[in-house]
């Protein structure tokens, strides 16, 4: 009977972890895997790492990444959901959406799918989709750009070629992808019960598009987090986190750029990286694009307070910015000792006097390191969404005492990417662009000292909803029907494009 047991329980979990094995690899100088269940840069089946320098197998970056979450709902109790694995059955997440009626999941091994895209797909498309006997590529075909049932209406964006709010890519439809290649994927923490954190269920859908430029090694992630659930949570701790890695991995330090653009990173310890990336010293940051850092932690492998976390308790304390003990971070040293409080570990910079807590500085012993950054965001309502912007890099040093130098450039330029293809333009103050009323649940009205050429109204996720072209008036009345929602203008004149947020009410 037990030896039956055994072999059931087997193959249950076997069932299970088969039900979450689709991935994609995306970059080239940085390849990482994007898994179904939204894990970054780990292999679901072994747990090695799959985030590699030059494709090369042999140099691994990252040994994962993801999300850490930590809720607080009305009744002061906590919810986790976290994408850290520390065992091969450790999951909080699941690969497709939740329904939005009943707050049922969509079956696993249907959602079981990463989608990969690159614009050289894309413009085929649209350059071929009218002439006889094209065949519309699998990966414009299967886009999961609509939900059916009790699934939201538009999940994956893309461009809406007719208007029909339809996607139908035999009429031209597209995904509406960001950079040269992207990959797609839906996932949530309701299917099945928390193995990671061991907590409570947070009810959230989340949409994620990871994305590289042309040319560059640098990853971007665009995460829509959404409240599926008919809870208000008072705060939500949105976190990611980066798990070295770094050639060996028994020989890291983390460090936090605690100026603006604000980062953290892990680096190899020691001036020689022995069996991986010899005198070289390797590096991966994480850029916080779209939201000021609140905190920082990081953990070891160890079992002391500042270790590897076991129970939800440990999960929930980090998601706190406070040890497994549930004693406060402090300023230098490895953050446990008695001392003055700190919001962020081992916070650096080289362009304020004053903060810099290197662990080199230290002399703290190189080993395993986990650091998680975190925003804190209030009432996080049913139906509510939150946007998380992260840039993914990693970079080789010749000189290690250089490293910081390195990062702070690296940040710099992924924000300056981010800004510069974000799709909200800067305002031209000599222009003069009204937009009223505003919220509506009517017509637009639109009114410019310039004469109008152009207007696109998107979504929140990018979606283009609306567009006229050739208007040649510096007003006009716009009597789009759209969804209750936030949705970006783009007016375009002669001279700039601009934009404004507006807000549709029911």
């Amino acid at each position: 009977m037990k030896k039956t047991t055994a072999i059931l329980l087997s193959l249950l979990w076997a069932i299970s972890l088969c039900a979450q094995t689709a991935y994609s690899t995306l970059g080239a100088e940085h390849e990482v895997r994007v898994n179904s269940n939204g894990s970054i840069g780990i292999n679901l089946q072994s747990l090695a790492p799959a985030s590699f320098y030059n494709k090369d197998s042999t140099k691994p970056l990252l040994a994962q990444a993801g999300l850490w979450l930590v809720a607080e709902d009305e009744n002061g109790q906590y919810h986790t959901a976290v994408q850290y694995l520390s065992g091969k059955d450790s999951f909080d997440f699941w690969p497709g959406p939740i329904d939005t009626l009943t707050g049922q999941t969509g079956d696993i091994s249907a959602w079981d799918a990463t989608w990969y895209v690159s614009n050289d797909i894309i413009t085929t498309h649209k350059q071929n989709f009218e002439k006889p006997g094209y065949n519309i590529p699998d990966e414009i075909a299967n886009w999961p750009a609509q939900g059916n049932g009790g699934f939201a209406n538009y999940l994956a964006p893309f461009v809406d070629v007719n208007f029909n709010k339809t996607y139908d890519p035999e009429n031209g439809d597209y995904p509406a992808i960001k950079g040269a290649e992207s990959v797609y994927c839906i996932f949530n923490d309701l299917a099945d019960e928390h193995t990671a954190s061991f907590g409570q269920e947070i009810g959230i859908e989340i949409q994620l598009m990871v994305y590289k430029p042309a040319g560059a090694s640098t990853l971007f992630l665009e995460y829509f987090i959404i409240n599926r659930r008919p809870i208000a949570y008072k705060k939500i701790q949105v976190g990611f986190f980066i798990s070295g890695g770094c050639g060996n991995p028994d020989d890291n330090f983390a460090g936090t750029l605690q100026t603006f653009p604000q980062s953290i990173f892990i680096l190899n310890g020691l001036d020689t990286d022995q069996g991986y990336f010899s005198n070289k010293t390797p590096y991966v940051v994480a850029t916080f694009l779209n939201e000021n850092l609140t905190n920082s932690i990081a953990f070891t492998d160890t079992e002391l307070k500042n270790g590897q976390p076991k129970t939800n308790s440990d999960y929930l304390n980090y998601g706190l910015n406070i040890w497994k003990d549930g004693t406060n971070l402090t300023w230098g040293g490895d953050g446990t000792e008695e001392d003055t409080e700190s919001d962020f570990i081992f916070a650096q910079s080289n362009l304020t006097e004053g903060i810099f807590w290197s662990e080199d500085d230290e002399n703290n012993t190189p080993g395993r390191r986990t650091i998680i950054g975190k925003n804190t965001r209030k009432n996080f309502n049913q139906n509510n969404f939150i946007k998380l912007d992260i840039a993914l890099d990693v970079g080789l040093l010749n000189d290690r005492k250089k490293y910081l130098d390195s990062i702070t450039l690296k940040s710099a330029r992924s924000l300056s990417y981010y800004n510069a293809t974000s799709g909200i333009p800067t305002a031209d103050i000599n222009n003069n662009f009204r937009v009223y009323p505003n919220p509506t649940s009517g017509p637009l009205y639109m009114h410019s000292d310039q004469v109008i050429d152009k207007i696109i109204i998107t979504d929140s996720q990018g979606v283009k909803v609306y567009s006229s072209e050739n208007i040649k008036h510096t007003r006009w009345r716009c009597n789009v029907s759209l969804l209750p929602g936030i949705y970006t203008i783009q007016l375009i004149t002669k001279s700039n494009v601009q934009s404004k947020k507006i807000c549709i009410t029911p």
